[in-house]
């Protein structure tokens, strides 16, 4: 008979059963927002096409909208297919993780709590189910940081070269991945022999130099343009919002009636009961969750345009909740326990957040509602929106329909039976980018047409409908939806 499996080897078993069971929960329930659209349409574009406008675009490297091609390519636009594309890279950061532990003698059970913390944190979970780099660029950052820890075991040729090579697929992941790079160089120079820099140093000249052909294209972008057509929204960061990231990072910034102390208590009870400080080998890990939020900060502050974000830090979370969980093992054993207990607390409320999660507006849901609510002959009917970006998830699904692409729409389409009469209607819409609507009804637009707006943009006293039945316009009923942040607000008009 075979041998039963160990309880440590179940344990095992089950923390990666809930870390996949997480990112599978709800996975088809978003739908995709501006961001993942432009993955999305950058994809779909020919090989030309597909480097031309990741050049254009210019603030991200293009390798993920390569591998999105040919994922893609290989199974289809349906949500559920496009969804797996970040799962699968947020699971397989688990080989590196693996590997980690095993050459930093991290233990077991202090291993399975780390992947039990990352398998319900709202921070990782999110971007887990994002059709963004982010996860792309975590696990090229734990395998970076891996390979790095392998380097400095053994600084063989060999080491060097997979290094390297982890560090050309960071670089071309994300430019925060340079980030990375810079802090392995500056650690050898602080804690490693002189000639072991020297190596690094050199064995990067050639991650570099193939890397230069896109720095150089996209500088050239970037200079001739600016940062601000694409950043211009990212505000210098207060040291209230550098204090928010460390709070994002300890999984409380979702909870809103919990203080933000409580993630300075996590760090600090962290930082305290931390004993491995006198281990050169964990001093890595240390720098890697710490350095990057103070020095993507510190670099906000200095260049024109500020590159802050917390999303660009997603790749920190592996290194703090390996350490985290490796101090928390380490620990007297009642107060091991008693710290479990509430992560376990917090891991509950954390899962339960994630049931009811509505960080993302039902852009998909709210354009068939348009077309359900639309009952006019008019044959061309425009969708003036008060919004920077408003226009540009509409026109995607009214696309996604009259291109036949309607993947990103098959959970909402399954049970319907009306989709071709939904095609025609959506060839009817054009969804238009407007900064006023003074011209409305004054005889330069169509007399009947849409009007979008969202109440975080608009702030005056009378809504656009409002102002607009106010010139003898006519509303019709509101269609509203809303996330967490937001609501979107379109209402049929028609003008004398």
């Amino acid at each position: 008979m075979p041998s039963r499996l160990r309880p440590a080897t179940i344990a095992t078993l089950a923390v990666v059963a809930l870390f996949v069971g997480m990112r599978l929960w709800r996975i088809t329930d978003f739908a995709l927002d501006g961001d993942e659209i432009f993955s999305v349409q950058l994809a779909r574009d020919n090989w030309h096409d597909l480097f031309a406008g990741a050049a254009q675009d210019a603030i991200h490297p293009p390798l993920l909208y390569i591998l999105l091609k040919l994922w893609i390519g290989i199974g289809g636009e349906s949500l559920l297919w496009l969804r797996l594309f970040p799962v699968i890279a947020s699971v397989l950061c688990l080989f590196p993780v693996f590997a980690l532990c095993r050459d930093l003698k991290i233990s077991q059970a202090a291993r399975n709590l780390a992947i039990a913390i990352v398998a319900v944190h709202p921070y990782a979970m999110y971007y887990s189910q994002h059709l963004r780099m982010y996860c792309l660029l975590m696990l090229a950052g734990l395998l970076s940081a891996w390979r790095f820890e392998r380097y400095l075991d053994l600084a063989s040729v060999r080491n060097l070269v997979l290094l390297s090579t982890a560090n050309l697929f960071l670089g071309y992941t994300q430019y925060y991945g340079w980030c990375i790079v810079l802090l392995e160089f500056v650690y050898l120079l602080w804690k490693s022999r002189l000639k072991n820099a020297v190596a690094f140093l050199v064995a990067t000249v050639p991650v570099v130099i193939l890397f230069a052909p896109w720095a150089w294209y996209a500088g050239k972008v970037l200079h001739e343009r600016g940062l601000a057509q694409n950043l211009g929204w990212i505000s210098r960061p207060t040291f209230g919002e550098l204090n928010w990231f460390w709070v994002d990072l300890t999984g409380f910034a979702e909870f809103r009636n919990i203080d933000s102390r409580v993630a300075l208590v996590v760090l600090i009870l962290f930082l305290l009961c931390y004993r491995r400080y006198s281990e050169p080998r964990v001093h890595w890990l240390m720098l890697l969750w710490i350095a990057p939020a103070p020095i993507a900060f510190a670099v906000s502050q200095w260049l024109p345009q500020s590159i802050w974000g917390h999303r660009h830090l997603l790749f920190v979370i592996w290194p703090f909740a390996l350490l985290f969980a490796d101090a928390v093992w380490r620990m007297p054993r009642l107060v091991s326990l008693a710290v479990m207990a509430a992560a376990g607390v917090w891991a509950v409320y954390a899962a339960g957040l994630h049931a009811t999660d509505n960080r993302k507006l039902p852009w998909d849901v709210l354009t068939l509602e348009m077309l359900d609510a639309e009952h006019t002959s008019a044959p061309r009917i425009p969708i003036y929106t008060v919004d920077p970006y408003l226009h540009y998830p509409i026109q995607f699904y009214l696309d996604c329909l009259t291109t036949g692409h309607v993947g990103p729409l098959g959970p909402r389409l399954s049970s319907r039976n009306d989709v071709a009469d939904l095609e025609v209607k959506a060839a009817r819409f054009n969804a238009v980018k407007t900064d006023s609507i003074g011209q409305f009804g004054a005889g330069k637009t169509s007399h009947y047409f849409w009007v979008a707006w969202t109440d975080s943009s608009w702030h005056e006293p009378l809504t656009p409908p409002q102002i607009l039945e106010r010139r003898g316009c006519r509303a019709g009923a509101e269609i509203l939806q809303r996330d967490n942040y937001h609501a979107v607000t379109l209402t049929p008009m028609e003008c004398p």
